[in-house]
């Protein structure tokens, strides 16, 4: 791996990363940019003292604790043994970890990693070994002629290393690789990575290349976009850490996928790679600053004959005893929340189906903070950037009482669009998420159904529907009748009183869930009883781009951007006001803050604050999500993201479960657990957002500003931004 601009005097070496001329140009990839440890004549004892720093580098800012959990530790069962390739492994210190996390998590999982660079492995070999590890001296070219196979393909820091020709390569073995999953991990191009990573790292690691190569590293790496132009179909590019991105493949599963892996397989050991084009490439490609980089095709990287076509969830189903259809999974409740987990399924090629009580989506413009764990969530879905294209980002948060500002926090940390908090009406996120479903799922959503019934039938669910009937609404438009069995929006058509059935049903059909009260699971009320009115109206342009908070003797008034030049306010009442109108709400405004709000056309929305948490959320093969698990309070905009992480959990441990039956119980119970443990950290948050905004006066209300200002001080206000933000739920 030998090139002739790899040696590079000390001298050379900017100070923090930065010459005299400030941060390199971070436009375009520095391809040709060589690194350190990637001439074979370097120090060795810097090499060594390397790798043996990646450990505490790759732990800070790799983000594999997080993917361990999310991506991998679903598929793994304490009965069968799961098998994990780790390609272009450097000292192995990512595949050692792995090792440890899944035997303390008591979870057999046998590990295979590979890197051709001799020094490397001659590193990972030195140190003891681990149960279930085996480090090999190879090329992912070498264990596809092999016709080996894994449950699970992973690489850190590669991607970076690639060319074209030769990314495309690696994307193939992949495909033959795995069995289920690959999750290749990044660096992502940025001045924050840059500036980051050499301030954080120039006082440490000088007796290593670990600074010096991290940030030739970081020049060379892609951006998202990049990323996303370059790899094929079924390819997913997410950002899951900060400057961190992940290229993603979930294997479709099922007979028909089966038989689409072992073509594709044996297409690729016919083409496999020789020994001598595997030698030539190992002394063409540099090293990774952590891991060096592995071969892939026959003629460099050349591409598989085909591409593996989608395989449509649809296909999947089985039919039971009547020859009617079962699904892998019912969702029932087509809400935000339902959709959202809906289309991860379809993502994974689960066979799912949504059945929702309206004929027709609602237009209330309900919920419209969206934080950036949920933008995780909406990226694996593919629909990201179209929700961000739509919304209004919020930059931070102001606390004002008696017209004085009592403290800002900043919601900004990273540049990182998925970092953001944004701000869109409900309505238009279920809209794209909608849509969505609708293109990888057609016909999958049946409208205008209501499930009368929910009883286990040996290893099915069955469900029973009715048509909806919709009454008279407010405002003296009438619902319509749906007809479940003709010109509704489901598949084939659904009679009344039919019985459908699924190895899963989830139940995602709000607070007043009709599925739990059918399962007969008691939820605990918390605290609650306040109440609000909110209504919207045209931004003033006082406050571009900021939630405002206005902590006042009367209650709290809140004020929140949206698209299209407009402003949501939300006033604690002293009772539920439900013939109130938006004057009334701008007058109570008026009277606390002194803000002078435009006329607005919107209708005020009054609403009573309700805080439950069901006993359980996991009943034999039904599950609960979103508000029918927990109802916790909208200030503070944590209701539809609570539920949507409570999808971003479910989807994989559906997944396994449905794969792997005998690992279902373990993993829905770790799903019951930890989302239950979430939703009681969000309603304790939520209780201290209503008492921190209750009315209060003369001395409380100085010791709670005072609080406050204290709050919004470093560094407490990163904490509390953090909070706010969800992201420790």
């Amino acid at each position: 791996m030998h090139f002739p601009s790899a040696r590079r005097s000390s001298r050379s070496r900017p100070f923090l990363g930065v010459s005299s001329l400030g941060v390199p140009s971070l436009r375009r990839r520095a391809s040709d940019a060589v690194e350190l440890m990637d001439d074979p004549d370097c120090d060795p004892v810097k090499l060594a003292s390397t790798y043996a720093n990646f450990r505490f580098v790759n732990g800070v800012v790799s983000g594999w604790r997080g993917m361990y959990r999310r991506d991998i530790r679903p598929l793994l069962s304490s009965t069968r043994e799961s098998t994990l390739l780790d390609v272009g492994c450097g000292g192995g210190d990512v595949a050692r970890a792995l090792a440890r996390w899944a035997a303390r998590d008591g979870l057999r999982l046998r590990i295979t990693a590979v890197d051709p660079d001799a020094r490397a492995h001659a590193y990972a070999m030195s140190l003891p070994p681990l149960p279930g590890l085996t480090f090999r001296r190879a090329l992912s070219s070498d264990l596809v002629a092999e016709r080996r196979r894994f449950d699970v393909v992973v690489s850190n820091h590669v991607l970076h290393h690639l060319t074209g020709e030769q990314l495309g390569g690696l994307l193939a073995d992949s495909e033959r690789l795995a069995a289920h999953r690959v999750l290749h991990a990044d660096i992502e191009r940025s001045r924050f990575a840059y500036l980051g990573f050499g301030l954080g790292t120039w006082p440490l690691f000088r007796r290593s290349f670990i600074r010096d190569d991290g940030l030739t590293s970081i020049r060379r790496s892609f951006t998202a976009a990049e990323l996303r132009e370059v790899v094929p179909p079924g390819w997913q590019v997410t950002r899951e850490h900060p400057s961190r991105l992940v290229l993603r493949r979930v294997v479709p599963t099922g007979p028909a996928s089966a038989g689409l892996a072992s073509a594709v397989s044996a297409s690729a050991v016919s083409s496999a790679v020789s020994a001598s084009a595997g030698s030539v490439l190992a002394e063409t490609v540099p090293a990774s600053v952590s891991f060096p980089v592995k071969s892939d095709r026959r003629n460099g990287h050349s591409r598989p004959e085909r591409e593996p076509e989608r395989v449509h969830v649809h296909e999947r189903g089985q039919a039971n005893d009547s020859g009617a259809r079962v699904r892998d999974v019912i969702v029932v409740g087509g809400g935000p929340v339902g959709i959202l987990l809906a289309g991860l399924l379809a993502v994974r090629g689960v066979d799912v189906e949504v059945v929702e009580q309206r004929a027709k989506p609602s237009l209330r413009s309900r919920a419209i903070g969206i934080h950036p764990p949920s933008l995780r969530a909406l990226e694996q879905l593919g629909v990201a950037e179209e929700v961000l294209a739509r919304a209004v980002r919020i930059r931070g948060g102001v606390v004002r009482s008696d017209g004085r500002t009592l403290g800002r926090l900043a919601f900004t940390e990273t540049v990182g669009r998925m970092q953001s908090v944004i701000s869109l009406p409900q309505f238009e996120t279920e809209a794209v998420l909608r849509a969505r479903f609708a293109e990888l799922a057609p016909g999958r959503l049946r409208g205008g159904v209501t499930v009368t019934g929910v009883s286990e039938r040996g290893g099915r669910v069955a469900v029973e529907t009715a048509k909806t009937v919709e009454t008279a609404k407010p405002g003296g438009t009438h619902g319509t009748v749906e007809g479940i069995g003709t010109g509704g929006t489901g598949e084939g058509g659904v009679s009344a009183g039919e019985t459908l059935e699924a190895r899963y049903v989830v139940a995602a059909d709000g607070a007043r869930s009709l599925v739990r009260d059918l399962l007969g699971i008691r939820c605990t009320a918390r605290t609650g009883g306040e109440t609000y009115l909110m209504s919207d109206y045209p931004d003033t342009g006082e406050h571009l781009g900021e939630a405002v908070l206005f902590f006042e003797r009367g209650g709290v008034v809140e004020s929140f951007p949206l698209p299209g030049g407009r402003r949501r306010w939300v006033a604690m009442t002293p009772t539920l006001q439900a013939d109130a109108t938006s004057d009334d709400l701008a007058a109570l405004i008026r009277a606390r803050t002194g803000t002078q709000l435009p006329p607005t056309t919107a209708e005020a929305s009054a609403f009573s604050v309700q805080q439950r948490l069901a006993t359980r959320l996991v009943a034999g093969r039904v599950v609960l999500i979103g508000d029918a698990a927990h109802q916790i309070s909208p200030i503070g905009g944590q209701g539809m993201n609570l539920g949507w992480l409570d999808a971003l959990q479910l989807a994989p441990a559906l997944e396994r479960a449905l794969r792997d039956p005998e690992a279902a119980s373990g993993v829905l119970g770790d799903y019951d657990r930890r989302r239950r443990r979430s939703a009681r950290m969000a309603a304790r948050q939520a209780d201290f957002n209503m008492a921190m905004g209750g009315p209060v006066q003369g001395l409380r209300l100085r010791a709670r500003n005072g609080l406050v200002r204290a709050l919004a001080a470093p560094p407490a206000s990163a904490v509390l931004a953090r909070a706010f933000t969800m992201r420790w739920l």
